[in-house]
C-alpha cells in the first residue's frame, strides 16, 4: 500500500474531491465512502470546520491533513476493507473518532486497476472536557506513515511494497508500462534511467562518473554555489534534450546517494563539476534557453496566480523547470536560496499515486536495460511525444 500525504488546506482538499465526484464521465468520477460530519455537503461541511477553527487559539498553518491510499491490482479490497483500513490509518497517525473525516474512493477509468482512496481529515478536534481544541502533530508525518503503511500491509494480508528509501528506481507509470508492451520502447524518462545506472557501475569517482554518463549520451548539470562550490542536487540531460532531476528518477539518482558512491571530495572534484557545467550549458544551449525562458514565465505566473483561474492548481512542474534554469544561468547558490520544493498540489497527489505504484517496477527497468542495444540515445518514441503535447495543452 502507498500512503502519499500532505497537510494543507482542508478546504481546498474538499474542493479537489468534490470536483472529483461531479465528473461529467460516469467512469471516472470519485465516490464519498465514509464521513462523521452532520452534513457531507460541501457547504456544510466548510460551515462546520469554521467552526471548530474559530475555537482554536494556538498556531496553525494549516487544517487539513489529506492522504491517498493507493492498493496493488493484487490486492482483494472490499469497500468495508477500505474503510477499516483508512480507520487504521487515521488512529495510527494520531487522529482520532473525535476528530471530522472524509473518505472518497477515486477511479480513474474502467481499466484502472490500482483501487485508491483519498482520506481527508481535519486536524482539529474539540476537548470534551476543557472545551478546548487539540492539534494533531505532523512532525515526522513521512516516517510515521511509511512505518504505518507495513503494519497495515501485515495485518490486512496486502501487496508489501518497499519503502521510498529501499526503492532505488522511481516506477514507471502506467502510460510507460503500456507503450512498453505496444513498442517494446522505453520511455525517456526511464531510458536515461537505465543509461545512467550502466554509468555508475564502474564508477569510483565523479570524473569517471561524468565520463561514463557522456559515453551514455547522458550529460550532467550540478546546483552548484558560485560561491562556495558546495553541490546540493544534479539535473541530467539526455543527448536528445529530455532533462531530468534526481528526485524524478529515483533514489540513487539523487546527489545526497549518488555523492557518497562516487567519493566526491568537494575540495578535490569542484573544479570537474564547473567544467561539466560549462560543457552541458554549451552543448544545450538552445536547449536550455528555451527551458530558462518558459520556466521564467511559468514560475511568474505562479506567482501571481496560484491556480489557472478555474480553482484548479498551477502546472506542478513548474518548479522544477525554474530551477533548471537557474542551474543553467550559473545563478544557484545553495546559501542564498536551497531549491526546496514547495508543498505538493492535489493533481501532484494523484499523479503521485499513478506514477508510484507498479509492483515488481525496478524489476522492469532492471530487465530493460538491455534494450539500450536496439534503442539509440537519439531515439525518441513518437508516441510519447505525442502523449507529452497532449498533456501540455
Amino acid at each position: 500500500m502507498i500512503a502519499i500525504q500532505q497537510v494543507h488546506s482542508f478546504a481546498d482538499a474538499l474542493k479537489y474531491n468534490e470536483k472529483k465526484m461531479n465528473l461529467q464521465d460516469v467512469t471516472q468520477r470519485a465516490e464519498l465512502l465514509d464521513h462523521n460530519f452532520l452534513d457531507p455537503t460541501s457547504e456544510a461541511v466548510l460551515k462546520e470546520v469554521k467552526m471548530i477553527n474559530s475555537l482554536h487559539s494556538g498556531r496553525m498553518k494549516n487544517d487539513g491533513y489529506h492522504v491517498a491510499l493507493s492498493f496493488s491490482e493484487n490486492d482483494k479490497v472490499s469497500d468495508k476493507m477500505l474503510k477499516s483500513i483508512a480507520d487504521d490509518y487515521k488512529k495510527g497517525m494520531g487522529f482520532s473518532d473525535d476528530h471530522l473525516f472524509l473518505l472518497y474512493k477515486h477511479n480513474d477509468g474502467e481499466d484502472h486497476k490500482h483501487i485508491h482512496v483519498h482520506l481527508l481529515l481535519h486536524r482539529l478536534s474539540i476537548d470534551p472536557e476543557t472545551g478546548k481544541t487539540k492539534l494533531v502533530s505532523d512532525s515526522n508525518n513521512y516516517q510515521r506513515s511509511e512505518k504505518l503503511s507495513r503494519q497495515i500491509e501485515q495485518k490486512y494480508g496486502l501487496e508489501v511494497v518497499k519503502s521510498s528509501k529501499e526503492a532505488q528506481d522511481r516506477a514507471p507509470n502506467k502510460d510507460e508500462l503500456e507503450m512498453i508492451e505496444r513498442t517494446g520502447k522505453l520511455s525517456d524518462r526511464m531510458l536515461i534511467q537505465a543509461k545512467v545506472k550502466i554509468a555508475l557501475s564502474d564508477a569510483n569517482s565523479l570524473n569517471s562518473f561524468i565520463h561514463n554518463c557522456a559515453e551514455n549520451g547522458v550529460y550532467l548539470l550540478f546546483n552548484q554555489s558560485t560561491t562556495t562550490g558546495f553541490i546540493s542536487g544534479v539535473t541530467y540531460v539526455m543527448d536528445n534534450g529530455f532533462i531530468a532531476k534526481g528526485q524524478k528518477l529515483g533514489n540513487q539518482y539523487k546527489w545526497n546517494n549518488l555523492k557518497d558512491r562516487i567519493n566526491y571530495e568537494q575540495s578535490r572534484d569542484g573544479a570537474a563539476a564547473r567544467s561539466a557545467n560549462s560543457e552541458t550549458r554549451a552543448r544545450f544551449k538552445d536547449i536550455l534557453e528555451k527551458s530558462s525562458r518558459g520556466a521564467e514565465n511559468q514560475h511568474q505566473e505562479i506567482i501571481r496566480t496560484p491556480n489557472n483561474g478555474n480553482g484548479e492548481p498551477s502546472r506542478i512542474t513548474s518548479k522544477d523547470e525554474y530551477d533548471v534554469q537557474n542551474v543553467y544561468n550559473g545563478r544557484f547558490d545553495s546559501n542564498s536560496g536551497r531549491n526546496d520544493r514547495s508543498e505538493e498540489t492535489e493533481q501532484e497527489i494523484e499523479e503521485a499515486v499513478s506514477n508510484q505504484f507498479s509492483i515488481g517496477a525496478s524489476a522492469v527497468i532492471s530487465g530493460l536495460s538491455g534494450l539500450l542495444g536496439s534503442v539509440g540515445g537519439d531515439e525518441v518514441d513518437e508516441d510519447e511525444k505525442r502523449r507529452k503535447r497532449r498533456l501540455k495543452r
